[in-house]
């Protein structure tokens, strides 16, 4: 279902389907683990003698080996593939595994030594079992929430782009992810402003194709003309990027421009800020840090978030 081709109906594929079906499989995994506390708990309550004999043993042995077998089996077919829903299933397995190996040990201390304490290895069998199934279901539903990317993803993707040599830097990277192997990209380039608009666009066009090459991604680009041989925006632009990371280092500034006026100079720029940090208390302390300059400057700032 997940292999679907892109209709009018989802242009983006289907591959998010492939995010649901492990969020299933994570829900049958916790309510397993729902019904063994509860027959757990009862089997504490109301002890019951186990009967084993080489029969019974051996179907338990056999069916720890075919599980185990199973979760190595749907856990590294989910490598290979990247698939959230083999990886469910992998968890799926290891907790059968780990539930019939629970039942085969504790008939064995039962039959030997009289002691009823299935019930007991029960819980702990249980713990494990939600456990898996939560965190089962952190991995698919953090991708349908949107999570933040891979940073070996996002380091290749800045390593693509900087290849060319008229790229000066790249800010506003976004990635969208429409299941395993359906991403989308999105990003701000900057280059000298002084450079001929057909060759940059060439350029642009040649990075959106080695991203879908080397990457698989399909990318869209924004080319951000910047001033790179004024001397008096690249002192400005040094000294605020200074006074944003005295503030913390995690914070970055682009688009930096400067608008001379009659009774006063613009300082126009988007500064990238960290989530803990509020965006009314740096704009009031680079504000303040702005109006200490010498010469009449006033700060234009524009807030990002970072997506990657």
């Amino acid at each position: 279902m997940a292999g679907q081709k892109p209709d009018l109906d989802h242009p983006f594929g289907h591959g998010r389907i492939e995010y649901i079906s492990g969020l299933i499989v994570s829900a049958l995994i916790l309510l397993m683990g729902f019904e063994l506390v509860k027959t757990s708990i009862e089997k504490i309550a109301h002890p019951e003698a186990t009967e084993l004999n080489l029969l019974s043993a051996l179907i338990l042995l056999a069916a720890i080996l075919v599980k185990g077998y199973m979760a190595f089996y749907n856990r590294r077919t989910a490598a290979k593939i990247d698939s959230a829903a083999m990886r469910a299933t992998a968890m799926d397995s290891l907790s059968d595994m780990a539930a019939t190996s629970a039942v085969l040990i504790c008939s064995i201390i039962a039959h030997y030594t009289g002691l009823a304490i299935d019930g007991w290895c029960g819980l702990l069998v249980s713990g494990f079992i939600l456990f898996s199934g939560y965190s089962a279901a952190k991995d698919t539903i953090n991708p349908l929430l949107g999570q933040a990317p891979d940073p070996e993803l996002i380091q290749q993707i800045q390593s693509i782009v900087m290849e060319a040599p008229i790229i000066t830097g790249i800010h506003d990277l976004i990635i969208h992810d429409y299941g395993p192997g359906r991403q989308m990209i999105s990003l701000h380039a900057e280059i000298p402003v002084n450079v001929d608009i057909l060759k940059a666009h060439d350029m642009i066009d040649n990075i959106e194709m080695q991203l879908r090459e080397r990457l698989g991604c399909d990318a869209v680009i924004h080319m951000d003309p910047i001033a790179t041989d004024d001397a008096l925006t690249n002192e400005l632009r040094m000294k605020l990027s200074g006074y944003a990371h005295e503030i913390s280092s995690e914070i970055s500034i682009h688009d930096f421009r400067i608008v001379v006026g009659e009774t006063h100079t613009n300082l126009i720029f988007d500064a990238v800020l960290p989530y803990q940090i509020s965006a009314d208390e740096f704009k009031q302390q680079l504000t303040q840090k702005v109006s200490e300059l010498p010469g009449k400057y006033y700060a234009v700032i524009n807030i990002d978030r970072p997506f990657v």
